[in-house]
């Protein structure tokens, strides 16, 4: 259909999982995509090339986003390239285990830097360039876990919930340059993390398709289903809100 047609799109961690998916669903759709990574450049690029091997524009761009000269990096690369930017997704994060009581200041703020820092610089400079073009859509990723509360996961739930509210506060803030704000909250997805974690513990998995009313985990394609219509004119009259794409898991009460 390519509805995403002549825009201009910049994914942050986009180099596997979700992140990877929306890539690759945007460049489908029409859209040129600006691929971002910070540890491996052969995998920045082998999304690329799967890009341009369907027919579609992308360059890599390696660039640590939590960070201000990083998000400021990509940014430069993405407007040398392509002159603008019309869609930008904040899908940098990472879930590490800490009880709350035994979590370091460290820890904490490496949680809070990756996890909610990281999407509030990208916001913060690709809101920059939309208020000169007076238009943007900007789509964050936060977390089920960012709406209930895990064990477990303190410092994670708590920058995935701050990104929650980052999302409504700029979608107020930014309305009035043509500029929308929207999220979306994944449930349990078939990432690596995820399975990395099914190997470790098999009950998890079998706990949360229970809990899991569709009795299954997300894929990263369904993400990307959610993320393109964030994306596009026909959302049109969605802004300042979270998207929960969780199969129903945060809407069961019956807790197995």
């Amino acid at each position: 259909m390519n509805i995403l047609k002549n825009k201009i799109a910049l994914v942050t961690g986009s180099t596997r999982g979700i992140g990877r998916a929306i890539a690759l669903r945007y460049a489908q759709e029409g859209a040129s995509v600006i691929v971002n990574g910070l540890q491996s450049m052969d995998a920045a690029e082998s999304v690329v090339k799967e890009i341009k091997d369907q027919g579609g524009s992308a360059i890599a761009v390696m660039g640590d986003v939590s960070v201000p000269e990083g998000v400021d990096h990509v940014i430069e690369k993405a407007l040398e390239a392509y002159k603008r930017i019309d869609i930008v997704v904040c899908n940098v994060g990472k879930h590490e285990v800490f009880n709350a009581l035994d979590t370091s200041l460290e820890d904490w703020e490496k949680m809070i830097r990756l996890n909610l820092t990281s999407t509030f610089l990208t916001c913060k400079k690709a809101a920059e360039v939309m208020k000169k073009q007076k238009y943007g859509k900007i789509i964050t990723i936060s977390s089920k876990m960012g709406m209930v509360g895990l064990g477990g996961s303190s410092a994670y739930c708590t920058a995935k919930a701050g990104v929650v509210m980052l999302t409504k506060v700029l979608g107020i803030e930014l309305a009035e340059h043509g500029i929308l704000v929207n999220g979306i909250a994944p449930g349990v997805t078939e990432t690596q993390p995820t399975f990395d974690v099914f190997v470790r513990d098999p009950e998890i998995e079998v706990r949360m398709k229970k809990r899991t009313p569709l009795n299954r985990i997300g894929r990263p394609e369904e993400m990307a289903a959610a993320a393109v219509f964030l994306a596009s004119d026909d959302s049109s009259y969605v802004n300042g809100t979270t998207l929960v794409v969780d199969g129903g898991w945060i809407a069961n009460s019956d807790y197995y």
